[in-house]
């Protein structure tokens, strides 16, 4: 049953520090900048560490990043060699011997079925057991009197053993595994640690060379694991070991090694509960726990989907989650990756990434466990390892936390001189010399303060916000409860389906601009609000599952990480993935990728009778196609599978001037055709000034180049800022932030913030006014303001998309009937009917070629209309009017005051939705026009009480209700903002 073990990779015995040196030299600027920020404490991380430690965790995490990403194999060629042993340390290499029985498969294998119950995947997957194999280790442990030159004497492996026995004074047996993310490092790698161990304990190490993923994924590093410790308990024939007492034997590892540890305890707590033997050596054996288990900032949830792995970036070296993403499309050209089959982990198969022997955060109950000795720091990791502290505790076992103040990840290894170190090194090695000296544990949570090493005592109970199903909620478990809501959604559509009755979708929030009241009393709801979530990302696959209710800044900050972000982002952050999809949203990358709903794969729905089904361009294609733009009246949209693209940290964006409509026009036609263009849209300030902005995503900028931003209160609104930027003739650029161009319109609304200064008109309108109030001059309160005030009644605010050849035509009549500006232009795909998304049918007399172009022009038309109701339908209704007359049409989310009649006209007739309704059961449900309609007469004659006709008393009203619905937290708090060069 033996299989072949990786071997390090020999090594020269030369000293290879010149090498070393000579990588440094590009690194000089950025130590030169570190040392000065630091001095000057203008570095997050100089409150925390001295100078030295900070510039080795900067300069580590820029080798960690580099320019180029490496492969795997040329990694593992650098990582994972033979080192010569040098110093004060003993190391005495053994093999055990490749068990002839199957008894190691059999155990762990139990233990991978048994506990998959406990995933919250719970997912069938069939795994082919790897066999076991020999297992090599290294005995490691203090020698006395050697200097860091020594080198060990040229005699037997276990003549080495012998001597390194010598110097042992304490019964500890550390089971050490090395970190590296399962496919890097060695116990070579780790020895200065495993010695530090030995020396403080008394004791020895036996430091384990477990197989490495991707070639030996998991369950192999279990099985090594589960090997080894039996070969302390049971040696076999040859070893140099006497069996070690069960009591005598401490696991320990950091990161990845802390998760085998954890992962090997949990095994062994299954197997004790099932009461199940192992077969070793012949022999069924009930395997005894460790007498505790010290893990060094473990890695224990796969995913990193807690939110400490992008919040704690700033002070440690490991490469932030979306940094990480980003080298997978170079390391999977190797030997080694991709594998067959494909996955998108390194070390675990898709099926089980959840299972809680992989990602050890979600194992279920810890009961029974031996003491814990658990440490960590302000790392990428520190979230999930809170939560294993507290879950330990919380099941009964003795835990001993440290908290490291400002440290990075795993810092004792590398910074063991440090009085952080130190002290984590003689935390770590004294609870092992306690328990098994038999002494009681007691738990005891601390924060050991950054310099001064200072204890302060935390509670456990504040320790992690998570329970474990909120924990499992951030991976697979979000699966289970998406799909207990929308069973219970499909419960209540069916029942109304059966009663016949009409009913509405509340789903929390709008972005239409239609009057509420025109939709009338909500009788009877359907509550979707719930399906918030981005259940999943998949970077291999550049997918995201996104519930409706996701709205584009959440969607980008869940994406961003990955290096991945949708290819049509609608402007404004509060806008969601369901109302994108079931509505039309086309932006300014429209015009290469199509609507929002063109990146949508795949949708759930709940159809009216309550029937839950997929649809997508091959599965119920009818129904995927007439849904988009629909506005729910086939069904109810509770999933969609979002395309995702490969992000840039940049977008660079060009201003070009324009000097008239028909300029602006052709220049939007001219930017449309140039390959290196990403987003393309425009801003008619006046007949006579225009800008056309392209946007092309990039990794870089000019070295000292500005970074222009949009999202802080003193920033320019994009559009002032492109006004500006655009007085005189020529073309100016910008490098924005990526989230920062995608929600540049956030702040003003485009421009209809300009409108709330002329309504409030004691207000001035500078950049100081627009500071104070920022809060309030962002989309989703401005949103809140003008349904809570009812002024939407008498705001025009339309989308209309043109021909090209008929769009200045339009923007002369809105300019001599509205004298609204400026005008947003964007570039939008035309989709032939029929479909319920605007689209142009150019006049004949205008047709180039007399063909139909595949393009068009959105033209946004946003400000006051009259005061008076009747003359703001009648004006309405004339746009309406003259937009059909140039071949254009509107979207649907605005104020639509077309008859019935006239409505169906324009998309071809009823009878293909007709046949879609009557298909998936949803004739009960309103129509496209009953949702869209504002009544002319309900709408002119609506009577308002005297309050609300006194002067900016409904505005006043409708800035407290938004105040009301603190909105204005969300873009404080937001992600996505940019927060330096650092990010």
């Amino acid at each position: 049953m033996a299989s072949q073990q990786q071997q390090p990779v020999p090594v020269d015995k030369t000293d290879y520090q010149p090498g070393l040196l000579i990588s440094l030299v590009p690194k000089i600027p950025l130590i030169l900048r570190t040392t000065i920020l630091h001095l000057l404490h203008l570095t997050k991380q100089s409150q925390y560490l001295d100078l030295r430690t900070e510039l080795i965790t900067t300069t580590l995490k820029s080798f960690m990043t580099p320019d180029v990403p490496i492969s795997i194999t040329a990694t593992q060629r650098h990582l994972v060699k033979e080192i010569e042993v040098k110093g004060p340390l003993w190391v005495a290499k053994y093999a055990c011997p490749a068990p002839q029985d199957d008894g190691i498969q059999q155990a762990v294998a139990a233990a991978i079925e048994g506990l998959r119950e406990s995933s919250p995947s719970g997912e069938e997957f069939k795994l082919k057991m790897p066999e076991a194999a020999a297992v090599e280790a290294e005995w490691t442990g203090h020698r006395s009197g050697a200097d860091p030159k020594s080198r060990l004497p040229d005699i037997p492996e276990k003549a080495k053993y012998a001597e390194l026995m010598k110097e042992v004074t304490h019964p500890t047996t550390v089971l050490y595994f090395h970190g590296g993310a399962f496919w890097l490092m060695d116990p070579a790698t780790h020895r200065t640690t495993t010695r530090r161990l030995a020396k403080l304990t008394g004791g020895r190490t036996y430091s384990v060379r477990y197989r490495l993923a991707p070639k030996h994924p998991f369950p192999s590093a279990l099985m090594d694991a589960l090997e080894s410790y039996l070969c302390l308990l049971y040696p076999p024939p040859g070893a140099f070991h006497e069996p070690v007492a069960a009591e005598h034997v401490v696991f320990a590892g950091d990161s990845a090694g802390g998760n085998l540890a954890l992962s090997l305890l949990q095994t062994l707590l299954y197997l004790k509960r099932t009461n199940t033997p192992v077969l070793w050596q012949g022999v069924s054996r009930q395997v005894p726990l460790p007498a505790g288990v010290g893990v060094n900032s473990p890695w224990v949830d796969i995913t990193h989907s807690m939110p400490s792995c992008d919040a704690n970036s700033d002070y440690d070296y490991l490469p932030s989650l979306r940094q990480q993403l980003a080298f997978e499309p170079v390391r999977r050209k190797c030997a080694q990756w991709p594998t067959d089959p494909p996955r998108a982990m390194v070390y675990a198969a898709d099926e089980l990434v959840m299972h809680p022997l992989v990602s050890v955060i979600l194992a279920r109950d810890w009961t029974g466990a031996p003491p814990l000795w658990i440490c960590t720091g302000r790392e990428l990791l520190a979230d999930e390892d809170k939560f294993t502290a507290k879950k330990f505790w919380a099941d009964g076992v003795p835990v001993v936390y440290d908290e490291f103040e400002g440290m990075p990840h795993c810092f004792a290894l590398l910074f063991g001189g440090n009085p952080e170190g130190r002290r984590c090194l003689d935390g770590w090695a004294g609870f092992a010399r306690r328990v098994v000296d038999g002494e009681e544990v007691k738990s005891k949570f601390s924060l050991i303060k950054a310099r001064s090493c200072e204890e302060v005592e935390v509670d456990p109970k504040g320790l992690s916000p998570y329970s474990r199903e909120e924990s499992g909620d951030k991976s697979q478990k979000k699966m289970e409860r998406h799909a207990a809501s929308v069973a219970k959604i499909a419960g209540a559509v069916r029942a109304y389906f059966e009663k016949g009755e009409a009913y509405r979708i509340f789903h929390g929030s709008t972005n239409s601009t239609r009057p509420r009241s025109s939709l009338g009393p909500p009788p009877k709801s359907v509550d979707i609000s719930a399906l918030s979530q981005v259940l999943q990302v998949d970077s291999q696959k550049k997918i995201a599952l996104v519930e409706p209710n996701v709205p584009m800044d959440a969607l980008v900050e869940a994406t961003l990480p990955h290096g991945l972000v949708p290819p049509v982002v609608m402007e404004f952050p509060g806008i969601t993935a369901g109302g994108g999809f079931a509505g039309t949203a086309g932006e300014s990358s429209s015009f290469r990728h199509g609507f929002f709903d063109d990146t949508v794969e795949k949708v759930e729905m709940v159809l009216a009778d309550g029937e839950v089904v997929s649809a997508s361009r091959t599965e119920r294609g009818d129904l995927f196609r007439g849904a988009a733009g629909a506005v729910g009246t086939l069904g109810v949209t509770t999933l969609l599978e979002v395309k995702l693209m490969e992000a840039k940290k940049f977008v660079r964006t060009r201003y070009r001037r324009t000097n008239s409509v028909s300029e602006a026009v052709e220049a939007i036609r001219d930017e449309m055709g140039k390959a290196e263009n990403d987003y393309v849209d425009g801003i008619l300030f006046g007949e006579d000034h225009g800008v056309v902005v392209t946007g092309t995503l990039t990794d870089t900028k000019p070295e000292g180049g500005k970074v222009q931003t949009f999202s802080g209160a003193w920033d320019p609104w994009f559009y002032l800022h492109a006004r500006d930027k655009t007085a005189s003739a020529g073309m100016e650029e910008d490098y924005v932030p990526l989230a920062e161009y995608l929600f540049r319109y956030d702040r003003g609304g485009f421009w209809v913030g300009a409108a709330a200064f002329r309504y409030f008109w004691m207000v001035p309108f500078t950049r100081a006014t627009r500071w104070f109030l920022d809060d309030f001059l962002h989309t989703r309160m401005m949103y809140r303001a003008l349904h809570g005030s009812g002024e939407s009644a008498r705001f025009v605010v339309q989308d209309i998309a043109m021909p090209f050849s008929t769009a200045e035509d339009l923007v002369k009549y809105t300019s001599k009937e509205l004298n609204i500006w400026p005008l947003w232009l964007c570039p939008l795909q035309r989709r032939a009917p029929p479909t319920f998304h605007p689209h142009t049918t150019t006049p004949a007399d205008r047709k180039r070629d007399g063909k139909e172009e595949d393009m068009m022009l959105n033209i946004g038309v946003w400000g006051w209309g009259p005061n008076d109701p009747r003359k703001f339908v009648e004006k309405n209704r004339a746009l309406e009017k003259k937009v059909a007359e140039l071949g254009g049409m509107k979207w649907l989310y605005a104020h639509t005051y077309y008859p019935a009649d006239e409505f169906w006209g324009m998309y071809g007739g009823r009878g293909w939705y007709d046949a879609l309704r009557q298909k998936y059961k949803a004739s009960t449900l309103p129509t496209v026009h009953d949702k869209v309609f504002v009544d002319p007469e309900g709408s002119a004659s609506k009577k308002r009480g005297w309050m609300r006709k006194l002067p900016l008393i409904p505005g006043l009203y409708g800035i407290a209700k938004s105040i009301q619905s603190r909105d204005y937290m969300l873009h404080r708090d937001a992600k996505w903002k940019w927060k330096g060069d650092e990010q």
